[in-house]
């Protein structure tokens, strides 16, 4: 029954069935509507639309389809059929590298692809030194007895193609820890604003079932952001956003993060997603306390760099949609000191049950009546969306590919090589015959150069005189 299990998971048809029935899948996923994959209102825009499929394929867990039983059962499999062959690909090779090296006579040496005669009329202790220095001098190791010389390379190379399924098994393992111990979602700040790293001040989110909400809830700072940064060398690096992170009221670190330019803090990673601005719009009382308000993180839709947002205002019951853009572009220059050079002009309107009451147009500092509340727009910052991940199997990816290159130089380029020979007399007075074979386990047609010519440089010092 053993036998039956082993044979059964190391086996061929199986491996290329799982990897069928993977790409069929990974596939399907790209076509199916991934809930981890897309912002919430994507998602659920899709499932209203499509009510009956997303029913089906919810229930069969195709919405989730990387991190569903199914995938992770194959992806299991998978890695359970490479692990079996992977053990008995390193028994062989270990058992061939620790076994003796074995001294062939001329019979064997015959049956050989690659084998040569050259006769000699050079005594044994003279044919012996020759030879053996002709093997020391191409690298070989040479082992002798009596007659029969047996002259090996490059016997490491065995380990090559086992080496490639271990990198290959920290792929798998990498890939299925990746889907479910990863973390990875969309925080916004405003300029100034300081968010803990925690579940629920992400505005999308996507956590693995291993993942268990282990949240470090270190505090995020959006210091500054540059709508066209140029770095310390003269570069335009385009949108960029200067994070602080903050652990017991100490900053820990600061990076400024634009495209191809990311952040690392203790195995999450940071990189800038998009951005836009935020008019402060307060609502005041009669006698000067303020009722509500808040930044409007409003979005350039169209690139138009004219930001736009819908909002409730305060309690009211009232509506409002706003359009705002600075009166010099947003691709001026925007320095370490703040000097923006530019001044917002906000245009708003407000709607009582869908019945617009007030259309306005705003600069700083400038208010309007709602009914007895005076609503005042008095500053703009920019607001940025950062893509955080935290993926604890990016060292398993890094070294499955290390592995996998590493298998591949070995394979390619230390092949092993094995040498025979064995020295018979003729039966002729001074006599013998040397008779060589060669074996290369790879790419056999290269190894011809390497045996004629050792075969050409015995010819040369060993045979008898035409």
């Amino acid at each position: 029954m053993p036998l039956i299990i082993t044979s059964f998971f190391k086996s061929r048809k199986l491996a290329i069935v799982l990897i069928v029935l993977i790409i069929l899948f990974s596939i399907l996923g790209t076509h199916i509507p991934q809930k981890s994959q897309l912002k919430p209102e994507i998602f659920n825009a899709w499932e209203k639309n499509n009510p009956a499929q997303a029913e089906i394929f919810d229930f069969l867990g195709f919405t989730h389809l990387f991190s569903s039983f199914i995938f992770l059962s194959l992806a299991a499999l998978l890695f359970i059929n490479t692990l079996f062959c992977t053990r008995s690909m390193f028994i062989n090779a270990l058992r061939r590298y620790g076994a003796n090296q074995q001294l062939k006579n001329q019979v064997f040496i015959g049956s050989l692809e690659k084998n040569s005669v050259i006769k000699t009329g050079k005594n044994h202790k003279n044919v012996h030194s020759e030879i053996d220095s002709m093997f020391l001098s191409r690298g070989y190791k040479v082992v002798e007895q009596d007659s029969q010389i047996y002259a090996e390379k490059n016997r490491i190379g065995i380990f090559g193609t086992p080496l490639f399924h271990v990198s290959i098994l920290f792929i798998i393992l990498a890939v299925v820890y990746g889907s479910t111990g990863r973390m990875e979602g969309d925080m916004r700040l405003i300029e100034g604003q300081t968010l803990s790293e925690d579940h629920g001040n992400y505005m999308f989110i996507n956590e693995g079932p291993f993942f268990y909400e282990n949240h470090k809830k270190f505090n995020i700072s959006l210091e500054k952001f540059y709508a066209d940064y140029t770095d310390e060398t003269g570069t335009p690096r385009g949108p960029a956003g200067k994070i602080a992170i903050f652990e017991n009221g100490q900053n820990m670190k600061t990076d400024i993060v634009y495209l191809n330019h990311q952040m690392d803090y203790k195995g999450y990673t940071f990189l800038g997603n998009v951005y836009g601005m935020a008019p402060l719009l307060l609502l005041t009382n009669p006698d000067g306390t303020v009722y509500s308000g808040s930044y409007i993180t409003a979005n350039d839709q169209d690139e138009s760099q004219r930001y736009v947002a819908y909002f409730n205002l305060g309690n009211t019951g009232l509506e409002g949609g706003l359009m705002v853009y600075m009166t010099a572009p947003l691709t001026s220059r925007i320095t370490e000191s703040g000097d923006v050079g530019q001044s917002p002009i906000l245009f708003l309107k407000i709607f009582d049950n869908g019945k617009e009451i007030n259309d306005v147009t705003m600069r700083l500092n400038d208010t309007i009546k709602i009914g007895d509340k005076t609503l005042g727009f008095y500053d703009i910052k920019y607001w940025s969306n950062f893509y955080v991940v935290r993926d604890n199997s990016i060292f398993l990816i890094y070294t499955g590919f290390g592995l996998m290159i590493l298998s591949l130089f070995i394979s390619f380029f230390i092949v092993p090589k094995r040498i025979w020979v064995d020295i018979v007399d003729t039966g002729k007075i001074g006599e013998k015959e040397i008779h060589i074979g060669g074996k290369s386990d790879k790419f056999r047609s290269l190894y011809d150069d390497e045996y004629s010519g050792l075969v050409n440089e015995m010819n040369e010092r060993l045979s008898l005189p035409k």
